[in-house]
């Protein structure tokens, strides 16, 4: 199942890509809404696991992408270092920017954690499925 979730993804690219899209607008638009805009909510004591999940699919699809272009000859500590950074800046935008926000190392940090356990995952993947392109994907 998980082969063929793979290949789905690596010949259809268009998914990814636009999974990848709609993941990065969310991840945007919620972390950068005005807190106000939020409300009170007892989901604030879930913030941090929504950092890590937001953030683990991100760098997930952009592995995949990157994959699925480069034919899995991509740095797995690229994709890492490209997710910690994107939840980095968010955080420091968040800081300097007038919307009532706060930027917090906690939240920087679940999303380098979800950033790692992305990469863990697709080097797992890689590991178990060497394709060397999507050809090979199609073959076996």
């Amino acid at each position: 199942m998980i082969k063929t979730t793979i290949r789905f993804f690596v010949e259809n690219r268009f998914v990814i890509n636009l999974l990848l899209i709609l993941t990065t607008a969310a991840i945007l638009f919620f972390t950068m809404l005005p807190s106000e805009s939020l409300g009170s909510s007892s989901l604030y004591q879930y913030d941090k696991v929504g950092h890590f999940m937001m953030f683990f699919t991100w760098t997930f699809l952009f592995g995949l992408y990157l994959i699925s272009v480069r034919k899995y000859n991509v740095s797995l500590l690229a994709i890492f270092i490209a997710g910690t950074l994107f939840g980095i800046l968010i955080e420091v935008a968040q800081e300097l920017l007038p919307y009532g926000r706060n930027g917090n190392m906690y939240d920087a940090l679940a999303d380098a954690l979800g950033s790692l356990t992305a990469v863990i995952l697709l080097a797992i993947f890689r590991a178990k499925y060497p394709f060397e392109n999507s050809v090979s994907l199609k073959k076996k």
